[in-house]
This record gives C-alpha cells, sequence and structure tokens, in this order.
C-alpha cells in the first residue's frame, strides 16, 4: 500500500494590524485613537487592540 501524506497547509494572516485602520473601522474616534497609538504603537496584534479598545457602542434599532 502507498503511503500519503496528507499534511494541510495553513497560511497564516498578518500577525499585526494597523492600529488606525481598526478605529476607523470600528468608529473609534481619535482622541481613543491617539492613545491606542501611544500605547501600542502603530500596528499590534488583533487581540492586543482589542483588549485595549473601549466598548463598542450598541446599534439601535
Amino acid at each position: 500500500m502507498k503511503s500519503m501524506n496528507n499534511r494541510q497547509v495553513r497560511i497564516p494572516g498578518p500577525r499585526e494590524h494597523d492600529v488606525a485602520e481598526h478605529c476607523r473601522k470600528f468608529g473609534i474616534g481619535p482622541a481613543e485613537e491617539k492613545k491606542l497609538k501611544k500605547l501600542l504603537g502603530s500596528r499590534a496584534p488583533l487581540h492586543e487592540i482589542q483588549a485595549n479598545a473601549p466598548p463598542r457602542q450598541p446599534k439601535w434599532r
């Protein structure tokens, strides 16, 4: 019997995200964006940005 190599290939995404782009996407104000940039730098892992960002505004229906 032939042996087959069934390894799955995973192409990882970017490890660090742009803080300014994240703030723009989630509607975070310029003051909070400045605080995040001072704390984390211009690029940071997504979990760090989310942990230090203010809570999202509720969407009213």
